[in-house]
């Protein structure tokens, strides 16, 4: 996934990342480096303003290594920038708690910093996570029970700095632990989302593969078993007449089977292949498709009109728009009235701060209201006299889906049919 264009330039550089918690990871590390550089700045402060100067040179150090670790950290190197920022912040927990005779409450950070250890980490480098949760724990123990040499060499500190010590661990542990509940709850969030969302797709492909399994191995074999039936017929014929009408009824069946194999290439080409944009003319594309279109059986007298600027340039997937006017365009067609007279598709474009709307309109036979709000559906056929294998608009939903287009529909039975596509573009 690409990390949020909102930290881009800030806290992480623009790239891809392997997944969420990863990204997510490497914004709470680069929060945690920026607390630990803001701790560094406000104790110095705190410090001069009291005269105080034996435990600077510390928070020179957590101020200057935290600057580093972002600066790794926004590099992508994110597992040098977890041991160091590791390191030195349970050395300076240890130093600072073991000075902490005043008990101004420092001992809460090898809490935090344990959180903070499996935080980072995560499942990936659980192992690494634990070693560090185990340098806390240690670094706890020897500070307050063992008695060693102290690294700062204890000073009289007044009541005023000593309350406001207390307050600052506490809001720096309070606003770290906040920042780890929230990272951890947005994570779960968004992977029970994640897992929601897949159920929902296996649910739903789980019910289409039951649909395409039965009409698939119906709609593959009624033209094989047909065309074996007129193979049959041919051989027992000795009329040159009746066997090429046999031969003319054979690739007729062959070619419901190609276009059926077509529709299904298309289908899976749709649901595993990335999106990819390309900028393109309109105007040519959709001729493309017409002209592949109108030498069709009984449609090469049905005119087409465009009203699309020759010169206009959209921006999306071409392979995948094609295949959409291709069935919209191929249903206009088909489905033409034969007892009109003037028999025409209207195929008009333009764009709208853009978004491409596209609107295949014919004066052809329509589809009945009962029928539109299900014809979208896999396998669905309006009627018993539909020509082919019902996947032609399911197609067009699943394409535009992918494309975070729609599509709608308004139709009179007997009198037509205006199918409007809008893509981004």
């Amino acid at each position: 996934m690409r990390g949020n264009k909102k930290f881009g330039g800030y806290l992480l550089q623009s790239e891809t990342f392997t997944s969420r918690n990863t990204y997510k990871r490497a914004v709470l590390r680069a929060q945690l480096s920026l607390i630990g550089i803001l701790v560094g700045i406000i104790y110095t402060a705190l410090d001069l303003s009291n005269d105080l100067y034996v435990s600077i040179p510390y928070y020179m150090m957590l101020i200057l290594l935290c600057a580093v670790v972002f600066w790794i950290n926004r590099r992508g190197e994110y597992l040098w920038a977890n041991i160091i920022f590791l390191l030195l912040l349970v050395f300076l927990i240890y130093i600072f708690a073991d000075n902490d005779v005043s008990h101004t409450g420092v001992s809460t950070y090898f809490i935090v910093y344990a959180l903070v250890a499996l935080s980072l980490c995560g499942l990936d480098q659980i192992k690494l996570g634990l070693l560090f949760c185990s340098l806390a724990l240690i670094g706890f123990f020897v500070a307050y029970y063992v008695d060693l040499p102290p690294i700062i060499q204890p000073v009289a500190y007044t009541q005023s700095y000593l309350k406001i010590s207390i307050m600052t661990n506490f809001l720096v542990s309070f606003s770290v632990a906040a920042a780890l509940l929230f990272f951890s709850l947005n994570i779960n969030y968004k992977t029970e989302k994640a897992l929601s969302r897949n159920n929902e797709l296996l649910t739903k492909a789980n019910q289409e593969l039951d649909r395409f399994v039965y009409s698939a191995s119906h709609d593959l074999r009624a033209p094989l078993t047909s065309v074996l039936g007129l193979i049959e017929l041919s051989e027992r014929s000795k009329d040159p007449a009746e066997i090429s009408h046999c031969l003319n009824l054979m690739k007729s069946r062959i070619a419901d089977l190609d276009c059926f194999i077509k529709e299904i290439i298309d289908y899976s080409r749709n649901s595993r292949q990335e999106v990819r944009l390309e900028n393109f003319n309109l105007y040519q594309l959709v001729e493309e498709v017409a002209q592949g279109l109108k030498f069709g059986n009984g449609m090469e007298n049905i005119l087409i009109r465009y009203s699309i600027p020759q010169d206009m340039k959209v921006t999306t997937d071409r392979s995948r728009l094609k295949v959409v006017l291709n069935n919209l365009i191929g249903n206009a067609l088909k489905y033409s009235n034969p007892r009109h007279n003037e028999p025409i598709v209207f195929v008009k474009a333009g764009m709208n701060d853009h978004q491409l709307k596209i609107q295949i309109e014919d004066n052809g036979i329509g589809i009945s209201a009962e029928h539109l709000p299900k014809i979208f559906e896999m396998f669905y056929r309006a009627s018993e006299k539909s020509q082919g294998s019902g996947l032609g608009l399911y197609i067009v939903k699943e394409t535009l889906d992918k494309l975070k287009g729609q599509v709608q529909v308004k139709s009179t039975h007997g009198h037509g049919s205006v199918f409007t596509v809008e893509v981004p573009a």
